[in-house]
């Protein structure tokens, strides 16, 4: 859960008397406007003012130089919490300075099982004199608490854990079975035992061979059971951690393989900051069309319904959201503004499957509720991090935000300090990473070539919604560094669900050999549009893929594609190949059908001439098998 504490600037001094700091405000709840405050000023513990916000979420103070104020915020949802102003650090010679200073107050639920509100004991945010001309946050210590609001959970892996809070473990791990390929056990039952022999408790392994279990008690497991119901598996498999850290191997006995666990060993399978990513896509269907829910709110709320995270569907209505907790509830929720009569917004998967419809009313959304478990809308909504990617954009200034800094070649380094991209900000100080694979943390550098940055005393980052994310002091003839913490990656990092078309999506210009990770011929693009044994006809389910195929070449006028269809190895090979031939105009004349021109898209029929696997006539193959080589690819040939 982020909370955001920024939103700081300098206040107009035309409000501002002489000899005095004024402090305007606003008072937020879940970022939604809070009416009726208390307000109450105190020094040394002796109440010196109170107000009452009424029926605004404004509020403003005036406080003289001098004294230190304690300013406590008082509303029934929420825990009392107060801030202070440091004003006796002002020296009188500069009294007459005009100062002020804006905040957004940013009250939580008091029952909020995401925030430890026993923090509040402490100020949550303290300005101070900057020995200049102005009032100033204090910057290490504000960042500090808000790291501390979040409630801490037990200590990751490896770390001691007390018996008193045993009970309360997350226990997970992968599975894999010991091929060529290391392929995930996919749905597996795992059951921990204990000492006694008793059923601790059971889960499935996911399609990455991943199981969790929440609230168990650690110190009682014994041994891990696995059951399974594939007959083809005859290879040992292997357990690790989250961490994908090997623990240890075992055989495979009619579907059954078991792990006596020692201690250490149950000890690296508990994560305690374990959490899930999930992703779908938000369709639009009404009588007239059916449509993505593109680039509109979504929100995921927790069993309050307070808006844990937000974010915003791409074109395609896809979206993503981080560090959902095992075995809570939630809601994915919409806002109801703008909706026409009779038009519902259906929940698909990533690979377009429906798992429901928000049709819920809750806080005055529209909303789908799922519990973050074993069941099947949660794991239709899971994902890995590898569907993720990600964009990054931010805005750097110097000293103020008139000064865009132009020109300026920024770095991006993983973890390891690797780099992994590098970006020229333009004219307004902007830069941009695209696309990028998923990174939990990340670092920006910034060489200071012909010491460009000297002549500023201080670097400032602002997010593409012109927040502050964070102000930096300059050290002159070095270069620029930025580590951000958790809460100012989120301010500036956009993730997606990874989809390869969105690579041509506001593109300049698409050459295939310039496409990242693609270095020779021409890009192709696989679509699971699936036809009825022996016919062509377009489907529901393939109007909604070709609809993306569409949305891409109408964002992007000069692409030029092929549409090529290929079939399995069941049936007359000339058969097969003329069916190819039809399926593939069929998909062009869907498309052309919403005015893109014919010199942009062509169709070839392959038949069963490249099939993806061993399935030729004759061969043995599960119908799995023959399934993956009816497919249709779009080859990306460059521009007109």
């Amino acid at each position: 859960m982020r909370k955001n504490f920024v939103l700081f600037f300098f206040f107009g001094i035309s409000l501002i008397c002489r000899s005095q700091v004024t402090l305007i405000g606003n008072t937020k709840l879940n970022n939604v406007s809070l009416t009726q405050v208390n307000i109450t000023v105190k020094i040394n513990g002796v109440i010196t003012k109170t107000l009452n916000t009424l029926s605004k979420s404004e509020f403003k103070l005036v406080f003289d130089f001098g004294k230190v104020y304690d300013v406590y915020f008082q509303h029934p949802k929420s825990p009392v919490m107060y801030m202070q102003v440091i004003a006796n650090t002002v020296p009188p010679e500069y009294y007459f300075y005009l100062m002020g200073y804006e905040l957004n107050v940013p009250f939580v639920y008091k029952w909020d099982e995401d925030v430890d509100t026993t923090v509040f004991k402490e100020p949550f945010f303290k300005i101070y004199y900057d020995g200049q001309k102005s009032m100033a946050a204090d910057t290490t210590y504000n960042n500090s608490f808000q790291q501390s609001i979040i409630r801490k959970h037990l200590p990751v892996n490896g770390d001691v854990l007390s018996k008193s809070s045993s009970s309360n473990s997350i226990l997970t791990g992968k599975i894999q079975i010991l091929n060529k390929t290391l392929s995930p056990l996919v749905n597996g039952t795992v059951t921990l035992i204990g000492s006694n022999g008793k059923v601790l408790g059971k889960a499935k392994t996911d399609m990455d061979g991943l199981f969790v279990f929440s609230k168990i008690s650690y110190l009682e497991v014994q041994n891990m059971n696995l059951q399974f119901n594939d007959s083809n598996i005859t290879q040992s498999l292997q357990l690790l951690d989250s961490k994908n850290t090997l623990l240890s191997y075992t055989s495979v006995t009619r579907g059954r393989g078991e792990w006596n666990l020692k201690s250490e060993d149950v000890m690296r399978l508990v994560d305690n900051n374990f959490t899930h990513h999930i992703g779908g896509k938000l369709v639009s269907a009404s009588v007239k069309e059916k449509k993505f829910y593109a680039e509109k709110h979504v929100y995921l709320l927790n069993k309050y319904n307070t808006i844990l995270k937000k974010t915003t569907t791409n074109l395609f209505g896809t979206f993503v959201f981080e560090n959902v907790r095992p075995d809570n509830s939630y809601c994915i929720a919409i806002g109801k503004e703008g909706l026409l009569k009779g038009e519902k917004i259906d929940l698909l998967s990533k690979s377009d499957t429906y798992l429901g419809t928000l049709d819920s009313s809750v806080a005055g959304k529209l909303a789908v509720k799922f519990i973050a478990n074993e069941n099947s809308l949660f794991e239709g909504l899971s994902i890995n991090e590898n569907d993720m990617k990600m964009d990054i954009k931010a805005t750097i200034f110097g000293d103020n935000i008139n000064q865009p800094i132009g020109r300026l070649k920024i770095i991006l380094l993983n973890d390891d300090y690797e780099v992994i991209d590098s970006a020229i900000t333009d004219d307004f100080g902007t830069f941009k990473f695209k696309y990028l694979p998923f990174l939990k943390r990340f670092f920006l550098s910034a060489e200071n070539t012909d010491n460009v940055l000297d002549v500023f005393k201080n670097i400032l980052i602002y997010s593409e919604e012109d927040n502050l994310i964070k102000i930096m002091t300059h050290q002159k003839g070095n270069k620029f560094t930025y580590n951000p913490v958790n809460a100012e990656i989120s301010s500036m990092r956009a993730i997606e669900l990874e989809d390869p078309w969105l690579e041509y999506v506001g593109s300049a210009k698409v050459e295939p050999n310039d496409i990242p990770g693609v270095s020779k011929g021409n890009k192709l693009i696989v679509e699971n549009i699936l036809f009825e044994a022996g016919k062509a006809d377009i489907t529901d389910d393939a109007k909604e893929i070709l609809d993306k195929v569409i949305l891409v070449l109408n964002a992007n006028k000069n692409l030029k594609i092929e549409v090529g269809a290929h079939t399995d190895s069941k049936g007359n090979a000339e058969d097969n190949l003329k069916l190819s031939e039809l399926r593939a105009r069929m998909v062009v004349n869907y498309i052309n059908h919403s005015s893109i021109g014919m010199d942009r898209i062509s169709a070839k029929g392959y038949g069963e001439s490249q099939l993806l696997n061993h399935c030729k006539d004759d061969v043995p193959c599960t119908e799995k098998e023959h399934a993956q080589n009816r497919r249709i690819e779009f080859k990306i040939l460059g521009e007109l």
